[in-house]
């Protein structure tokens, strides 16, 4: 009966991304006069589609890895971020600004990798921390339904 329950939730919440990937809506950063002109004249991504949650100034979006469905302050998926500063600044710079965006503290685990989890109203959003390849860090955001 319990593995009934959990294949039911599976299959369910993978029909939910699978229909809110059928909107219509692109949410993946898109290119702005502005990101163009502050790289030189290339265009780069922008984060002014991810409106409720806290992007640091000094990253970048891997476009590879990164997979979002829905749009505005209901999208769910993974941003994954490529950011300048170290593991321990993003880990300060998450648990300061979540907050400011509406977001409410669940647990947070501080090591060599870090995991802060947040909620806000029908949402969970787990950010994972890592150093990178060679410096800074890899920021992974997961945005799911709650429950």
């Amino acid at each position: 009966m319990m593995r009934l329950r959990q294949y039911l939730t599976c299959a369910a919440t993978i029909a939910g991304l699978a229909l809110a990937g059928c909107t219509g809506t692109n949410i993946v950063p898109n290119t702005g006069s502005s990101s163009a002109e502050a790289n030189g004249g290339k265009p780069g991504p922008s984060f002014t589609q991810f409106t409720d949650i806290p992007m640091p100034s000094n990253s970048s979006l891997d476009m590879d890895k990164s997979i979002i469905f829905g749009a505005s302050d209901a999208w769910h998926g993974r941003l994954v971020l490529n950011a300048g500063g170290s593991p321990a600044q993003m880990y300060d710079f998450y648990e300061r600004e979540m907050p400011n965006f509406g977001w409410s503290k669940v647990t947070v685990v501080r090591a060599d990798i870090s995991v802060l989890v947040y909620d806000r109203e029908n949402r969970v959003a787990t950010i994972k921390l890592t150093g990178g390849s060679f410096s800074g860090s890899v920021v992974d955001i997961t945005v799911s339904p709650k429950g």
